[in-house]
């Protein structure tokens, strides 16, 4: 029974989450009438050999539906149809099904939430991919794999995915390897522990918005305090294309160009505002997984004669591979949908486009160009890499992963 009612109660639920799409015209009204037809016989299977009292429900239920073809509002009549039948099931049913029903009225309007924020709009953005420049104004038509081909061949695009990947490539290690050096550092028996905590957890709760624009002030080239620090006013760190490796090694007669140059000093300078934003969560995560090693190892490995370099290399950091794995996947994927940060302090995308990335590249067609098909082809894709890059990441480093301690 308990199998019954969820699935009656799940169906219900994506009935009335179809009926409001269909009201904003994100649904047909067809599949709205064969969730109905779905829901009924549903009901029909859950409510056999029941209680008068269920069927009552079972009317309500199937009355508001009726009416909600006509009013979305109105559908909603079906939900306290259910709730009727319920009360009608309530007696004949055990405390293990009760548990299951209450469970499943708290679990599917989440689930709900998730299909019409997530998952809808996924398959949503695949279909607006096949379409020729769709932007909700006039008719489209099917344009098949056309948006692929031109992507393929569209060298801003390629150019984005360039900085992208040299963003992750940064933030991602730099930024663990700073966590955990810190965390290690606090986890020691040092005075004011948790002021210092706190002081490194505070960058991450302010709004990324706002952290932004504190930096651009900081690379102001005339007033900002970075020049001041360094004694080099007038030094534009926003607007320097050169990339990073080409201006390392020019000293020693290098000459590099293109991608091998390395990401612009502009770029460097974003991925350091970014790094210092996320690390105190890192920090955290770390410290956590810090404080569930046993004390006993580093006190046995010191009466073996281990250094303290040796005791985080053999000790520490293998212990610590969950937090870390856990890190690394999480930063690989906030770091290839990185927006905000590159949107406030370089809106055009650098002077070279060298700090434009994939996200405000589909951003710009989108929003700025309207072409929310191309755009859309664009999500397609980096979601694609995404999911490849996830699954290589997890294959190659899940192994490494010691859950023991």
């Amino acid at each position: 029974m308990g199998l019954r009612l969820s699935l009656y109660l799940g169906f219900l639920v994506s009935t009335l989450l179809v009926r409001l799409l269909w009201d904003l015209r994100f649904a047909p009204s067809w599949l709205y009438a064969a969730l109905v037809l779905l829901v009924v016989g549903l009901g029909l299977w859950t409510m056999r050999g029941s209680p008068a009292l269920v069927w009552v429900g079972g009317l309500v239920t199937l009355a508001g539906l009726g009416v909600g073809y006509f009013n979305a509002v109105a559908s909603l009549i079906a939900l306290a149809g259910l709730f009727i039948s319920y009360h009608g099931w309530r007696n004949h049913l055990s405390e293990k099904d009760q548990a299951a029903f209450w469970g499943w009225v708290f679990v599917w309007p989440a689930l709900a939430l998730l299909v019409f924020w997530q998952v809808l709009p996924a398959f949503y953005a695949v279909w607006l991919s096949l379409l020729d420049r769709f932007n909700f104004l006039g008719p489209s038509r099917f344009a098949g794999l056309g948006n692929y081909e031109i992507l393929l061949r569209d060298p801003l695009f390629w150019k984005a995915m360039g900085n992208t990947f040299w963003f992750v490539a940064f933030t991602v290690p730099i930024g663990i390897g700073l966590a955990a050096l810190i965390a290690i550092l606090l986890n020691e028996r040092v005075r004011f522990q948790g002021l210092f905590r706190t002081l490194y957890f505070l960058p991450y709760i302010t709004a990324l918005t706002a952290a932004a624009a504190v930096w651009d002030w900081i690379y102001n080239p005339e007033f900002g305090f970075l020049n001041y620090l360094l004694g080099t006013q007038g030094l534009d760190w926003l607007n320097r294309p050169e990339g990073i490796f080409s201006l390392l090694l020019a000293p020693l007669g290098f000459q590099l160009q293109g991608f091998f140059a390395g990401p612009s000093l502009a770029f460097v300078a974003i991925m350091v505002m970014t790094i210092w934003h996320f690390l105190g969560y890192q920090i955290v995560v770390l410290l956590a997984g810090l404080q569930n090693i046993p004390r006993e190892y580093y006190e046995a490995a010191e009466l073996d004669g281990a250094s303290w370099w040796q005791q985080q290399w053999l000790i520490t950091w293998p212990l610590l591979s969950p937090a870390t794995f856990f890190l690394f996947t999480l930063g690989l994927i906030g770091a290839f949908q990185v927006f905000t940060q590159v949107l406030i302090l370089t809106p055009t995308g650098g002077v070279l486009q060298d700090t434009l990335t994939v996200t405000l590249y589909l951003y710009n067609k989108g929003f700025r160009d309207s072409d929310f098909s191309y755009a859309s082809a664009i999500a397609v894709v980096v979601f694609g890499v995404i999911l490849i890059l996830t699954l290589i990441q997890q294959r190659v480093l899940e192994r490494r992963v010691n859950y023991e301690t």
